[in-house]
């Protein structure tokens, strides 16, 4: 694997042996030459079997390159991926992620006709564990509709199935290891982060959607349980309030230099924040009880569906006051 390809596919993978593996046959079972790509299995640390695994793909297949990254997190790993690989293109694949069979021929096509900074594709749902009657595929599922065309500033690429071209990741730096999971410690935003700043870097890049270019994405059990459901949303948007924040604000906003202005922006956060929880009982109660059901056949869609922008809404509040009372003298 000397020579230099057109594509190089990444998944990276912390303690998901079996999982990986789907996703690696996922890779290699495609009607594509595999002289004109490499596949590299970053094991981020593993403590299960994922080596011994990963060995037998390394072994059987030319194309396949292992990878060890001691650094537990996932930027840090799909760092090492383009770090290692000798493709014009790095196609991250997630590891509880299948691709679909023509995935491989629709990236390629793109990478040579096309030739974005970036590309995507839609992720559609799949079970492994029986799905609750009230569950819809929509919740885990990431789509920017039926049309391929460039994307708009407001939109972004899906980090489980994103290609970006390996010099642009040298030229910024790759991900922030600030961000993303990290084991077993729930963070995002990381591919975000790489998009926002490839976007102010470099304004006129092309950063493209195909809804052909699409992959199945495992839904675990424990993202079907409604009571983990509030917690991710709210991570998810403390990353999303730091990424932004941190791209869009002058930090001197929040210098403590200016100590009455900042004690004002505190209280009128909390203010927001109380009229949030406010709405959040509401919800909860009154308009449980009083919900559209036709809409909302089950009690569970109701919450799931009238919550997210609520406790959204709460999370970046809450982060705001919390950067507030920790900026720097």
């Amino acid at each position: 694997m000397g020579e230099n390809k057109l594509l190089s596919i990444v998944i990276c993978t912390h303690n998901r042996a079996n999982l990986t593996r789907d996703a690696i046959v996922s890779v290699l079972a495609q009607d594509f030459p595999k002289s004109k790509y490499e596949l590299l299995i970053v094991d981020n640390a593993s403590t299960d079997h994922t080596r011994k695994m990963a060995l037998e793909f390394f072994e059987a297949y030319p194309n396949v390159l292992y990878v060890f990254e001691c650094n537990v997190g996932l930027s840090y790993a799909r760092n090492r991926g383009w770090q290692e690989a000798r493709g014009e293109y790095i196609g991250y694949l997630d590891d509880d992620a299948k691709a679909s069979k023509e995935w491989l021929k629709v990236a390629a096509k793109i990478s040579r006709t096309i030739k974005p900074a970036a590309f995507g594709g839609p992720t559609f749902a799949f079970y492994n564990n029986p799905k609750p009657m009230w569950f819809k595929d929509e919740y885990e599922s990431y789509t920017l509709g039926n049309n391929t065309r460039p994307i708009s500033n407001e939109e972004f690429i899906i980090g489980g199935n994103m290609f970006i071209r390996r010099d642009l990741l040298k030229s910024l730096g790759g991900f922030n290891p600030q961000l993303g999971m990290a084991g077993k410690k729930i963070a995002y935003c990381e591919e975000i982060d790489f998009f926002i700043r490839l976007r102010r870097w470099l304004p006129a890049a092309v950063l493209y959607y195909d809804p052909d270019l699409f992959i199945h994405h495992l839904v675990r059990k424990e993202k079907m349980e409604l009571r983990n459901f509030p917690k991710r949303c709210f991570v998810e948007s403390v990353y999303f309030y730091r990424v932004f924040k941190q791209i869009n604000q002058k930090k001197e906003e929040y210098s403590l230099t200016k100590f009455p202005y900042v004690i004002l922006l505190v209280f009128k956060e909390i203010s927001h924040i109380a009229i949030v929880l406010l709405k959040i009982i509401k919800t909860c109660s009154w308009g449980l009880a009083t919900r559209d059901r036709k809409k909302y056949r089950y009690p569970e869609n109701y919450i799931y569906e009238q919550l997210s922008g609520l406790i959204v809404e709460f999370g970046s509040r809450f982060e705001a006051v919390r950067q507030l009372l920790v900026s720097d003298k």
